[in-house]
């Protein structure tokens, strides 16, 4: 029978209600948004799950214990007190990565190297014998997160980012995170009968999350390594039984995904991801000025354009935009994420939402703007 724990799913700002959402749908107990986490209660079958199939989590995290310390002495004497045989054996290798927000504790170093001396000695005590650490392929990845003074300890399930889907093949500038643009258009309730059209496709993140949701293809489906494989209760059997019932899930799309960008070469790495992600038939990518490009009716917009500390654009570049959606996307719906808040005014439209994001380091706003012909409620009227 499988045991019930505590996990947490973490994200980016600005998407825990739309993970709280899936992680409902996935059959979660006590869901509980966080600060770019949501806490959820579940079995391993849900925790295998939520690695193959979230789209806006980037781990995973299963609880292992938590206290309170204010001082080296308290954080080392607790992290003694788990059984760690239990989770890693000796001849298996092993890292420690902390996340710090306290007056007691200051550098997330100094808490990794505590823990890790806490472990080490423990090992050494019974079995005279210790784990190695390992930085770059670890076997077991253990996660310390300090609030103040509380300390919450958890085993990361996922080991590399959800994010890194395995469809990248060759670096591009200045790329989308897949899970900031799953979450974009999960945001968009874009309703799949509807064309979406990435005008500035660029290595084509937008169009293969909104393709993976249109055939209903777990995003990390290909992905042959996840951290909880090498755990001592992995389950071979149940986790190859679950990856077949969520493949036989997906479903057929009518609809049509199309993308275009001015760049050849960003034509060719989109192309490709979209292969990589066997997508071909699903999404439709050509070359393409979005300024002399005329959208269809009632399709939706989903567009990532230049932002000054990503990339250099032209002067009235945003105002071109604006001006482009107005006189050749008419009846349709436009969203556009960008962190150049001066600059997005310069579209000339009133945008109908607005919600905060960021995509890394950087805030941005995600900004839906309806476009009708004439008025809104001369558009309305006319549909009736």
């Amino acid at each position: 029978m499988d045991i019930k724990y505590n996990m947490v799913a973490t994200t980016m700002y600005g998407l825990e209600d739309v993970l709280k959402k899936e992680l409902i749908e996935l059959g979660a107990e006590n869901v509980q948004k966080g600060n770019r986490c949501v806490h959820f209660y579940g079995t391993n079958t849900l925790l295998y799950k939520a690695n193959i199939q979230l789209r806006t989590a980037l781990k995973i995290l299963k609880h292992t214990t938590s206290f309170n310390a204010k001082k080296e002495t308290e954080l080392y004497r607790s992290i003694s007190k788990v059984k760690w045989d239990k989770i890693l054996n000796y001849d298996k290798t092993f890292s420690i990565s902390s996340t710090v927000n306290s007056k007691y504790f200051t550098h997330s170093n100094y808490v990794s190297l505590v823990t890790k001396d806490a472990i080490v000695d423990q090992f050494r005590k019974r079995y005279n014998k210790r784990p190695s650490v390992d930085l770059k392929n670890p076997d077991i990845n253990i996660h310390v997160h300090i609030s103040n003074y509380k300390c919450e300890v958890s085993l990361n399930s996922s080991g590399q980012s959800l994010h890194k889907r395995g469809y990248r093949s060759k670096s591009f500038s200045a790329p989308m995170n897949e899970v900031l643009a799953a979450g974009i258009i999960l945001l968009s309730n874009w309703d799949l009968n509807t064309t979406l059209i990435d005008p500035m496709c660029g290595s084509g993140t937008l169009l293969i999350e909104a393709g993976l949701i249109a055939v209903n293809r777990a995003p990390n489906i290909f992905r042959k390594n996840f951290s909880f494989q090498k755990w001592n209760d992995f389950n071979t059997k149940s986790f190859e039984n679950i990856k077949k019932s969520i493949q036989e899930k997906e479903r057929d799309f009518n609809g049509s995904i199309k993308g275009f960008d001015i760049s050849a070469s960003a034509i060719s790495v989109a192309r490709n991801h979209v292969h990589n992600m066997k997508l071909n038939n699903t999404i439709k990518i050509h070359g393409q000025d979005f300024f002399k490009s005329t959208g269809d009716e009632k399709s939706i917009v989903i567009m990532n354009p230049p932002y000054g500390k990503r990339i250099e654009f032209k002067k009235d570049y945003y105002k071109e935009i604006g001006d482009t959606l107005k006189q050749q996307y008419t009846n349709t719906s436009a969203w556009i994420i960008s962190s150049d808040f001066d600059e997005i005014k310069k579209i000339g439209l009133k945008p109908s939402k607005k919600i905060k994001l960021f995509n890394g380091a950087l805030e941005c706003k995600l900004l839906e703007y309806e476009l009708y012909q004439g008025s809104k409620k001369a558009s309305k009227l006319q549909g009736e």
